[in-house]
């Protein structure tokens, strides 16, 4: 379990907090927001459950957390033991990350502006985990199969993509911006009328945009990944049955049909055979 051993990570340096809410106010965010000053909190309640579910252990483990805007997943993967790097397309993020991370006193993540996201600076094979925790649908579409082969390469083989958070473009309602069918209007749209509208991704790019050679860890299996987190965050297992019921006719995970996308990967090492 990633958590048994952590407590809930605290701030503890008033200086890094001072500078953190003054950065903050300087980019036209609010400090106390929930999804900016009280993300790490967030992720201790809900994206800490999802990990604990997962088939692996955190300690020391090689993490990347793609695109990680203030921060708050890999400062909960660093305080559960991983190594983790994190990467932004934006400095003003990391900036405002690495001082997020400075006022949880955790100084170890290394942070990285990355402008391209398909051209990662990793080796091929660096990270047995990689976090893409409400990020996807964020990435121009047009980008999104070349980003998911680069963070292929830099997978190991037998390592895992947690793809969590993502709106379901299969959902008449989309996640964040909460507009009704948004998701089923056409991008060339957009280009006529030079309004860009948040959509959310197809899950069967977010299942296959990485490559064939992934199995699809969350299943259909009543004791499943997707069903643990889920009941651990306090969902009704009356209220997962007719999602699970749908997931094993068509064959496919149930993260995979959920308003946010969930899907846990893993990269099968090469046949040699």
């Amino acid at each position: 379990m990633a958590s048994t051993q952590a407590a809930r990570p605290v701030i503890g340096n008033d200086l890094k907090q001072q500078a953190f809410e003054e950065l903050a106010h300087a980019l036209g965010l609010a400090p106390r927001d929930p999804w900016i000053g009280g993300y790490v909190d967030y992720e201790w309640d809900h994206l800490r459950l999802v990990l604990d579910a997962m088939p692996l252990r955190l300690d020391k483990l090689p993490v990347l957390e793609f695109g990680c805007n203030v921060g708050a997943s890999a400062i909960l993967l660093s305080h559960l033991g991983a190594r983790v790097s994190a990467t932004d397309i934006s400095p003003e993020w990391i900036s405002l990350a690495r001082l997020n991370a400075a006022r949880y006193g955790i100084d170890d993540i290394a942070f990285s502006h990355v402008p391209d996201s398909c051209r990662l600076p990793y080796a091929d094979g660096q990270f047995q985990l990689i976090v893409c925790n409400s990020v996807l649908e964020y990435v121009d579409p047009r980008q999104l199969a070349a980003v998911q082969r680069e963070l292929d390469r830099v997978l190991a083989p037998g390592g895992m993509i947690l793809l969590t958070g993502t709106s379901n473009r299969l959902w008449p309602r989309e996640a964040h911006s909460g507009r009704w069918l948004v998701n089923y209007l056409p991008r060339r749209l957009d280009r006529w009328s030079g309004r860009v509208r948040q959509r959310g991704v197809w899950p069967w790019q977010a299942r296959g945009g990485f490559g064939l050679h992934y199995d699809n860890l969350d299943t259909a299996h009543p004791d499943n990944f997707f069903a643990r987190s889920r009941q651990a965050m306090g969902a009704a297992p009356s209220r997962l049955k007719p999602l699970l019921w749908l997931a094993r006719q068509l064959h496919v995970g149930p993260g995979l049909l959920a308003q946010n996308l969930s899907c846990l990967l893993q990269k099968r090492p090469p046949d040699n055979g």
